[in-house]
């Protein structure tokens, strides 16, 4: 997002002007009629705000002109004043401009100071549903938050999950999948002992929840929000979940060992960092009301993550889906090297905060991105890389191929393919 704001000073004439944030002081007062010749002292003050127009930082640089004639005036004028903008902490201060013969050209014809935010394009990432279109809204900047303090969790949050797996509830025409066919698939996936749910479509929060509890599973739950259109009401979701738990585990909340708000909304800019922190306040308050003490969090892309460090502070563990097939330079036996590598920067700008890859995996079919080449064989060999380089704090998506999805150039056309066990 790209800030402009300009201001100019001329000190020996007292007159000032802002940004539109200040708040302008305005009075009146005689000037004397007289003709003066002065040396005027320009001063170039360039304001930095953030996208909701406060001013977090200031530069400046100054130049003597050559005398001027200050004309003849008598009348009742107004100046105005504004306070000047605070510099935020949280923001370093720019070194000031450079006094030099270009900076003094620039000051004679001002131009203004483009200010390009620091910003990452969203990287294409497998999703369960379909995405509607963006959202107008802008997202917000960077926002530092500190970790929620006193908050118990069990030992998901402080272990190690085992190597886990993710599924959807879709057949591949887009209808739900039977009871049978849930029970069929979750017998299939009694390799992994963590199956990840996306919300609470298709009956799937008491259809997973019997399965699991059957088959010696536990589950990553979450709700699917997405303020845009399309989303899931938090408190329908966690009410699902406690009647599940009430009814098919005996009121123990064990078999939950970990709630997800959402799925890389923030990274596909339909949701802003600010309503994540949100939902992941809103989302523990009514857990621990229920009697779930486990961890709770949102789920982003590395990129999304490393761009809104709040969403790790609100966050009980840090939720970041990494598919190496996404950059172009990675084939297939450098998955488990490249998701580790990610891994380890997110964890730096999250205070070495408690990390769990919630996606990873490779594509069977579709087109090549650059070195990262889908086909079965290297579908093999990325996921004997990532359980290489990872035995635990992982989910290998997915299960099953997600045929009920739409292919685009964006993914490659293999948003359908990813399927490990078919």
């Amino acid at each position: 997002m790209k800030s402009i704001v300009f201001a100019s000073a001329l000190a020996a004439a007292g007159f000032l002007v802002s940004s539109a944030s200040g708040r302008p002081l305005n009075h009146k007062r005689k000037v004397v009629t007289e003709v003066v010749f002065v040396t005027e002292v320009m001063a170039e003050v360039a304001v930095f705000v953030n996208d909701a127009g406060a001013p977090y930082s200031t530069a400046t640089s100054t130049i003597l002109t050559s005398p001027v004639t200050v004309p003849s005036i008598t009348a009742e004028t107004t100046s105005s004043t504004v306070e000047p903008p605070q510099t935020s902490s949280a923001v370093p201060e720019p070194a000031p401009l450079p006094t030099s013969s270009t900076s003094a050209s620039l000051l004679a014809e001002p131009t203004a100071v483009d200010v390009q935010g620091a910003t990452t394009t969203p990287s294409p990432s497998p999703s369960p549903s379909p995405a509607p279109p963006a959202p107008t809204q802008e997202p917000e900047p960077p926002q530092l938050a500190s970790p929620p303090e006193d908050i118990p969790v069990d030992k998901a949050a402080a272990g190690t999950l085992p190597l886990g797996i993710t599924w959807d509830a879709y057949s591949s025409s887009a209808n739900c999948k039977t009871p049978d066919e849930v029970a069929s698939e979750f017998s299939s996936m009694k390799d992994y002992k963590v199956i990840r749910i996306y919300g609470m479509d298709c009956n799937q929060i008491p259809l997973a929840i019997q399965n699991a509890q059957k088959n010696g599973q536990k589950l990553m739950g979450g709700a699917y929000l997405d303020p845009s259109g399309g989303g899931e009401d938090l408190s329908q979701v966690i009410k699902a979940y406690k009647s599940a738990i009430d009814q098919y585990a005996g009121g123990n909340w064990d078999v939950i060992q970990l709630f997800a708000v959402e799925n890389e909304r923030v990274n596909e800019r339909r949701m802003t960092s600010s309503q994540v922190v949100d939902a992941i306040g809103q989302a523990r308050t009514q857990l621990r009301s229920v009697g779930y003490n486990g961890p709770v969090g949102a789920v982003e892309t590395a990129p999304a993550t490393l761009d809104n460090p709040a969403i790790c502070g609100a966050s009980d563990v840090v939720m970041v889906n990494i598919h190496a097939f996404f950059d172009r330079n990675t084939q297939a036996q450098d998955a488990g090297t490249f998701v580790k590598s990610q891994v380890e920067r997110v964890k730096a700008a999250c205070s070495n905060k408690r990390l769990i890859v919630t996606e990873s995996g490779w594509p069977r079919q579709g087109n090549a991105n650059g070195a990262a080449v889908p086909s079965p064989e290297n579908q093999r060999i990325a996921l004997d890389s990532l359980r290489a380089s990872f035995n635990g704090d992982l989910f290998f998506f997915s299960a099953y191929d997600s045929e009920w999805k739409a292919d685009s150039a964006s993914t490659f056309n293999a948003e359908r393919y990813w399927g490990v066990l078919d």
